[in-house]
């Protein structure tokens, strides 16, 4: 946990900045990077603003002027931080509205973007920044053979010991949007599309139940766990990756303005067509 400390050194001893910090795994970013803050401000709801995207998918122009609006007067003491995750869904009007007071913090304020994508950001903000690395560490991974249990770790790195001992189940399509628990939920999708790779019939089958699920993150959960087959499939077969890009646009998409069960069908068969037979 070097890389964490030294950002922890940096936000310790800094003010009036502004700082990407940018990483492999989103889950592990949030969770260490709101650690940190509440740590250096004991939790104080003055001292800190999280803007996240739990509620919507983009980071809008009204979640900027409330940044504004935190950061325009100054603390009785210390430092106030202003941390924007999943920065790489700030709308482009989000972005130019947040242009300035990047360039130019309160100096008693540190302003931090949080991204797994930093090449989605403007080179205008990019260019307003100090970036610092934040990366899972390797030995989450340590005596893990099985390819899903490592993506799922990967996902939800602080559910580690969880997912060790996890007894997994798959979930009846029809009932897979009541399902509580979002690692039978990852199973089951992972499960019911990879063992029907090969087959349209059952592949369309699945694209109807999946279509009576009009959700966005739903949906970007189908792309992600797509993409983990392809590359599953990639270690002992060919698979093109042309016929996945628009998987991976919707899996990294901010917009959820999809027709569901279109979507649904094309992603699933996109992935069929991208595995070679040799």
């Amino acid at each position: 946990m070097e890389q964490a400390k030294f950002i922890k050194n940096i936000l310790m001893n800094s003010k009036g900045i502004s700082i990407a910090i940018v990483g492999d795994n989103d889950r592990f970013l949030k969770d260490t990077i709101k650690y940190i803050i509440l740590d250096i401000t004991s939790s104080e709801i003055d001292k800190y603003l999280f803007v996240d995207t739990e509620e919507s998918p983009n980071i809008k122009i009204d979640d900027v002027r409330n940044i504004q609006d935190f950061l325009s007067f100054s603390p009785d003491k210390g430092t106030k931080f202003a941390v924007i995750f999943n920065a790489e869904k700030l709308l482009p009007e989000a972005e130019n509205a947040l242009l300035k007071t990047l360039e130019e913090p309160p100096d008693y304020a540190i302003i931090i973007l949080v991204t797994t994508n930093w090449n989605a950001l403007f080179s205008t903000i990019k260019s307003r920044v100090f970036r610092f690395n934040l990366n899972i560490p390797n030995d989450l991974f340590k005596n893990i053979d099985n390819f899903f249990l490592k993506k799922l770790i990967w996902t939800f790195p602080d559910k580690v010991e969880e997912l060790k001992n996890k007894d997994f189940k798959v979930i009846e399509l029809d009932k897979l949007h009541k399902e509580k628990d979002i690692f039978n939920v990852f199973y089951t999708i992972y499960h019911s599309i990879k063992d029907s790779i090969g087959d349209l019939k059952k592949l369309n089958s699945i694209a109807n139940s999946f279509s009576k699920i009009k959700d966005f993150d739903f949906l970007k959960t189908i792309s992600k766990v797509s993409l983990w087959i392809a590359e599953e499939f990639s270690y002992f077969q060919n698979v093109d990756y042309n016929s996945i890009k628009d998987i991976e646009k919707i899996s990294s998409s901010k917009k959820a303005n999809y027709n569901y069960e279109l979507t649904y069908y094309y992603i699933l068969f996109s992935l069929n067509d991208s595995i070679k037979k040799d």
